[in-house]
Order: structure tokens, then sequence, then C-alpha cells
């Protein structure tokens, strides 16, 4: 049996595909809680001037922009890297060996990518430089002589002959360079740092690593097992073109089907996304330009958008 409408009130729900004009899988924007377009006009009139009451005796209007506003709920990786015109890189699990991070006591360290939770992580202290006789050291400089490591408090040259390197956090002094031991060279989950979900947090006073006060810097090197996960580099992208297509219900009308295909539309940077806080759930807010599709040709027949309704 053929679908009739019952009704002419309307609340729309429905699906909308972006599909990259050029090639490209299409991918479904998810929840959208929100769509609205909008068509702008440049109006030019002529008053009339023969009487006293005035008023036009042509109008002339041409359509200046047709834009559209989509506000989403569903915060996806596509639909993050559609709203920031970013890159976007699926990316599998991985060792990742020897990240140099920087760290002080007491800090949150995050790693370049977010590591998997049920593997091992190994944390170090990364070394920089190696002995050398006669050699400038710039303050700040790291050495790692075996298990232990060393931090270059104040800078200079080395002296001719190799240091007997100390222990117990105590100092040497080596031509114009002092050295201090700041601990052993690898760091102990519990002891000295915590798992975060992002990668640790040092604690406050470790056990095995003597930070030399509250604001030196001690660099580190992370091994751990990278997450799969999806890198997106926002704005490093150009705006794409795409095909909008709507698959519409009318939820008042007993659910029947409508569309609409925008057949070519350029995506904007998102105009609002609250990244944190609330007690709302999130939403994106997409918006972009519907341009005329030159390849529609023919009487009649619209450059912009197609609809079908019961």
């Amino acid at each position: 049996m053929a679908l009739q409408s019952t009704t002419r009130g309307y609340k729309g729900r429905g699906r909308f595909i972006l599909k990259p004009i050029g090639g490209g899988r299409p991918f479904e924007l998810g929840n959208v809680t929100g769509f609205t377009e909008s068509i702008e006009v440049d109006r030019q009139s002529r008053q009339d001037y023969t009487t006293a009451a005035g008023g036009e005796l042509d109008v002339d209007e041409n359509v200046s922009s047709f834009t559209f506003e989509a506000t989403c709920n569903d915060i996806t990786p596509k639909n993050i890297a559609a709203g920031f015109l970013a890159n976007l890189e699926k990316i599998g699990a991985q060792s990742v060996a020897d990240e140099v991070v920087e760290s002080w006591p007491g800090t949150r360290v995050g790693f370049r990518y977010l590591p998997d939770p049920d593997q091992a992580v190994t944390i170090a202290v990364a070394d920089d430089t190696t002995w050398t006789a006669t050699t400038e050291v710039a303050a700040g400089a790291v050495l790692v002589d075996t298990t232990e490591a060393y931090l270059a408090t104040t800078g200079g040259e080395t002296g001719a002959t190799e240091p007997t390197w100390p222990g117990g956090n105590g100092t040497v002094t080596d031509g114009a360079v002092v050295w201090q031991h700041i601990g052993a060279a690898t760091l102990v989950a519990g002891d000295d740092y915590d798992r975060t979900p992002h990668g640790i947090r040092v604690k406050d006073v470790p056990v095995n690593i003597a930070y030399p006060d509250d604001e030196t810097m001690v660099p580190l090197k992370a091994t751990y097992e990278r997450n799969p996960q999806y890198l997106i580099q926002a704005l490093a992208a150009s705006q794409q073109l795409f095909e909008l297509r709507w698959e519409g219900l009318n939820s008042v009308d007993s659910g029947n089907p409508l569309h609409a295909t925008y057949f070519r539309v350029k995506l904007s940077p998102t105009s609002g996304f609250q990244r944190h806080g609330g007690d709302d759930f999130a939403e994106l807010t997409l918006s972009g330009t519907v341009l005329a599709d030159e390849n529609r040709t023919g009487a009649g027949l619209s450059k912009f958008v197609e609809m079908a309704m019961i």
C-alpha cells in the first residue's frame, strides 16, 4: 500500500550522511539534535515617489548565500575532524620506545599517544650527553653512568679526566662543570610515579630519583604500548566539499519518510564545542555553505538541493 500523509504537522527526525566529493567513504553525523537552513538575499527596490503614500514600484532579490547549521551530540573522530578542518588518521597498536618527556616532582606527564592500560610502562632518566674530556656542557645536561643518573647543575667545560661519580645525591666538580647525582637511572612504578590514563604522575617525593628542587626539570624517557586510536590534526586540512544527504522521518506523520540531497556543500570551522564541563551532553556545531553544483543541468532542476516528501 502506498504511503500517504495524514497530517501536515511536522517534527523532523532522521540521519545525516556526508559523502566526500571526489571519493571517500560516506559517514553519518550521528545524533543530530538540530539542523537549520538559512537563505540570505540581496534586495534592491525602486520606490514610488509620485504619491504621498509611497511604496515600491519594483523589487529585485538575488540569493547571496545558502547556509546551514547542524548540532550533533554524537562526538566522533570524524565529526570532530569535520568541525575542526582536521586531518584524521587511525593508528593501531604499536610499541613506543624511549619517548622523551619533561618532568618535575608532583606533576602529571602525558605521553604523545594514549597508552594501553593493560601493558607495562618503563620509565627511565633520559640522558642527553656522555662524558668527554674538555668538552662544553650546558647546565641542565643529563648523564647516565651505568645505572646512575647525573644532572649538570652548573655548565662549563669538563675536566681532563673523568671524575669519580658520587652516589647518595652528592655532587662532584668536573673542570667547570658541577654534576649532581639524582638517583637511579630507572624509575620504579609506585615508588617514583603512578600510572594515569594519559601517561604518569611523578610522586611528590620520589624514592629513587631526587630532583634538585621543584623548579628543575629532569627529562625522562617512556617505553610503552600505544593503544589503537585516532589522531586529529586540527586546522590542518582545507575546507572539503561534500554531498550531504538527509534521510528524514516525520515523527508526527506515522514516521513517513522524507529526504533531501544537498549536492555540494563546504563545511566551515565549528562555531561551538564545549570540550569540558557542564551538566548536559556536549554538542558540536557544524556549519556550512550550500554551493551550486554546475553538473546539475536540465530545465527546472535545482543546482543546490532536491527534496522529496509524501
